[in-house]
C-alpha cells in the first residue's frame, strides 16, 4: 500500500499555516486559491479555529466574525459547515450591508437626499421630500412615500461604502466585527472593496480581514488582474483536489505562477485538444468570428469528436459529462430557441443575458416559478425580495391566484403575456428598464415606429416569442455553457468535460487569445479581451475531474498552435478529419 502523503494536502497545510499565522499576528491576508484548491475548506477551517479559540469571548463581548459571501447558496453552505455558530455572522454583501447600515437611519436619509440621480430627485420631490421617513430594504426597488423609503438593490453596497469612509462608522464597524472574511473577494462589489482598501487596509486599521478567492476566475467583471491591496499579505494555495495530473499539468502550464499539486499523482485521466485546421473548404468570416467552419462542417466536427470520445469510454451521460459551448444560431435551433436567436445580432446579448428583459425572465421569473412549483414558498418569497405582509386569508388566496396564472402562462403563453401579467400583479415586479420599454410601446402603439431605438424594436419582437423558448435558453445557459447563472458552473465539477471554442462572440476571440499567449505581445487595447478569454478558458478547462477535451473550430495560425502544443503536449493534439 502506498503510504506517500498527498502532495495537495501538503500544499494545503502550508497555506493554512500561513493563514493562521496572519490571524495570530493580526495581519490582513488574501488566500489566492485556484480552481479545485478547496477555498471554502480553508475558509471554514479558519472559522472553526476562531470559534474554538475565541467563540465564547466574542459572544460575551457582543461581537461577531463577519463572513461576507457572494451568493445565498455559498452563505448556506458555510453557515451549515460551522453549524450556524452564533459568534459567526455569515451573509451576502447585501444582507450584511443592510444589517449594518440600517442602524443609522438619519445618515441613510442624508445619503438618499444627496442623490445626483435626476429621476430619483423627481420621485423624492413628488413624495413631498425627505423628512423623517423610515428607510427599509426588501424588494430591492427604490420607492418613497410620506412614511417610508425603500432602497434600491444597488443602494446597499453604495451606502455601506459611503459609511466606511466616515471615522465614526469605521470605529463602530470594527467594534462589532473585529474579524472580517470575504469569500470570492474578486467578485465582491467594487465600491465596498475600494472602501475597505482605502479606509482600513491602507492606514492599517479596522478588523483583521481575510480575502478568499481567485482573480483568474473573474468572468463577469472587468477587473481581471490581481488588485494590489495595501498591507494585505498574499498566500497562494497550491493544491488541486479535483483534477487528475494530466489536467493539472495543463492548468500549471497555463498559469505557472500558481503551481498546483494534485491529490493523487497516480490517478488516471487525460487532456486532449482537437483542432479543425485540416478543413480545406471555404470558411466563414463574420464580425464576431473569423475563419469559422460553415454550419455543416461545424456539426460534422462536433459529431466526430464525440464519436472519438465515446469510443474511448466517454459516456456523455448528463450526470457525469458536461459540454461547455460557445456557439451560434445552428446550435440555437437544435436547443429550441431559434426565434430568440434571430432577434439578437450580438449573441452575447442573448446568452450572457445582457438584455435586461432576458436576464429578468431567466434569473428572476423562472427561479420563482420553479420554487412555487416545488412548493418552496420560502425560497419563492426570498427570490422576490422578502416575505410579504399577509394579514388575512384573502391575501394568501390572491398570491396563489396570481402564481397559478403565471404558471399557466409559463407553460403555454408568450413573453408578452407573462410581462402583461406581471405589470398587473407585480409578483415579481418588472425591472425599471423593462417597465420603461413597456410604457414606450403603450405610448407609441403596437407597430414599429420610424426612428425608434433598436432596443425597443427587439423588445416588441421578444414579446411575441413563446415563453417555452425562454425555458430552452435557460436550460442551455445553465447546462451547456460556462456562462451559467451567477457562477453555477464556476464552482461546479464533472467527471468529463468537452469544451467547444467557436466563433460568434464579440468578447471572445479564441484564435487571438492562443496566439497572444504564445507571443506575449499584448497591447493595452488587447489586454481586456485577452484576460477575459484567458479567465473563461481557465474556468472551463478546470471543471473536469478525470477527462478533458477541447475542440477549436476556427482556423488556428502557427503561434496559436504553438500554444496548444505547449499546454497539452504534441502527443495530445488531434486534427479533426473532414469528408472531402
Amino acid at each position: 500500500m502506498n503510504s506517500r502523503r498527498s502532495p495537495a494536502v501538503i500544499a494545503a497545510e502550508a497555506a493554512q499555516a500561513k493563514l493562521e499565522a496572519c490571524l495570530v499576528a493580526g495581519s490582513n491576508f488574501r488566500l489566492e486559491a485556484g480552481a479545485g484548491a478547496g477555498k471554502t475548506y480553508s475558509l471554514v477551517a479558519a472559522l472553526r479555529n476562531i470559534i474554538a479559540e475565541k467563540g465564547q469571548a466574542l459572544m460575551h463581548a457582543g461581537q461577531h466574525v463577519a463572513c461576507i459571501t457572494y451568493t445565498e447558496v455559498a452563505r448556506k453552505e458555510i453557515a451549515s459547515e460551522i453549524e450556524e455558530h452564533p459568534a459567526i455572522l455569515v451573509d451576502t454583501v447585501h444582507g450584511f450591508g443592510w444589517s449594518f447600515i440600517s442602524r443609522f437611519q438619519k445618515t441613510l436619509l442624508e445619503l438618499i437626499a444627496n442623490t445626483a440621480d435626476e429621476k430619483r430627485r423627481k420621485l423624492i420631490e413628488d413624495a413631498g421630500g425627505i423628512h423623517s421617513q423610515r428607510v427599509e430594504y426588501d424588494l430591492g426597488y427604490f420607492g418613497i412615500d410620506e412614511t417610508r423609503i425603500k432602497l434600491h438593490h444597488d443602494d446597499v453596497p453604495a451606502f455601506l461604502a459611503a459609511m466606511l469612509a466616515n471615522s465614526k462608522f469605521q470605529r463602530i464597524f470594527t467594534s462589532l466585527y473585529p474579524i472580517l472574511f470575504i469569500d470570492e473577494y474578486q467578485d465582491t462589489d467594487s465600491r465596498v472593496m475600494a472602501a475597505l482598501s482605502e479606509h482600513f487596509f491602507a492606514p492599517k486599521i479596522g478588523p483583521i480581514t481575510g480575502l478568499f478567492g481567485d482573480h483568474w476566475q473573474t468572468i463577469y467583471r472587468k477587473d481581471y488582474e490581481l488588485v494590489k491591496f495595501p498591507h494585505v499579505e498574499g498566500i497562494d494555495k497550491g493544491s488541486n483536489f479535483r483534477s487528475v495530473q494530466a489536467i493539472v499539468d495543463v492548468l500549471n502550464r497555463l498559469r505557472p505562477e500558481l503551481k498546483q499539486e494534485v491529490d493523487d499523482p497516480d490517478a488516471i485521466g487525460e487532456a486532449r485538444f482537437f483542432h479543425c485546421n485540416a478543413f480545406a473548404g471555404a470558411r466563414v468570416d463574420s464580425r464576431n468570428g473569423k475563419q469559422e467552419l460553415p454550419e455543416a462542417a461545424l456539426s460534422q466536427a462536433i459529431e466526430q469528436v464525440e464519436q472519438i470520445l465515446r469510443a474511448d469510454g466517454w459516456g456523455f451521460r448528463p450526470e457525469d459529462t458536461k459540454i461547455l459551448m460557445l456557439t451560434h444560431n445552428a446550435i440555437a435551433a437544435e436547443r429550441g430557441y431559434p426565434t430568440l436567436a434571430s432577434i439578437y445580432d450580438q449573441k452575447d446579448d442573448l446568452v450572457k443575458k445582457q438584455d435586461v428583459a432576458i436576464a429578468f425572465l431567466i434569473d428572476k421569473v423562472e427561479p420563482i416559478c420553479e420554487a412555487y412549483a416545488a412548493g418552496n414558498h420560502g425560497l419563492m418569497f426570498a427570490l422576490m425580495g422578502g416575505i410579504p405582509t399577509i394579514r388575512k386569508m384573502a391575501d394568501k388566496a390572491s398570491w396563489r391566484e396570481d402564481m397559478d396564472r403565471l404558471m399557466k402562462l409559463r407553460a403555454n403563453g408568450s413573453v408578452g403575456q407573462i410581462i402583461d401579467h406581471l405589470k398587473v400583479t407585480k409578483r415579481p415586479r418588472l425591472p425599471d428598464r423593462v417597465a420603461s420599454r413597456e410604457e414606450d410601446i403603450g405610448r407609441l402603439g403596437p407597430e414599429v415606429t420610424e426612428g425608434e431605438p433598436n432596443s425597443l424594436t427587439r423588445h416588441r419582437r421578444l414579446r411575441e416569442v413563446a415563453f417555452g423558448e425562454i425555458l430552452a435558453l435557460a436550460e442551455f445557459i445553465n447546462g451547456f455553457t460556462p456562462f451559467a447563472t451567477q457562477h453555477s458552473v464556476k464552482g461546479a465539477e464533472f467527471a468529463d468535460v468537452l469544451v467547444i471554442l467557436s466563433g460568434g462572440w464579440n468578447h471572445y476571440n479564441w484564435p487571438k487569445f492562443l496566439e497572444l499567449f504564445a507571443t506575449g505581445k499584448i497591447g493595452a487595447k488587447e489586454e481586456g479581451s485577452y484576460c477575459r478569454a484567458r479567465n473563461l478558458f481557465y474556468v472551463a478547462i478546470s471543471r473536469p475531474k478525470k477527462r478533458l477535451a477541447v475542440l477549436a473550430t476556427q482556423a488556428l495560425n502557427e503561434p496559436a498552435m504553438a500554444t496548444v502544443e505547449k499546454l497539452f503536449g504534441v502527443d495530445h493534439v488531434v486534427a479533426v478529419q473532414f469528408d472531402s
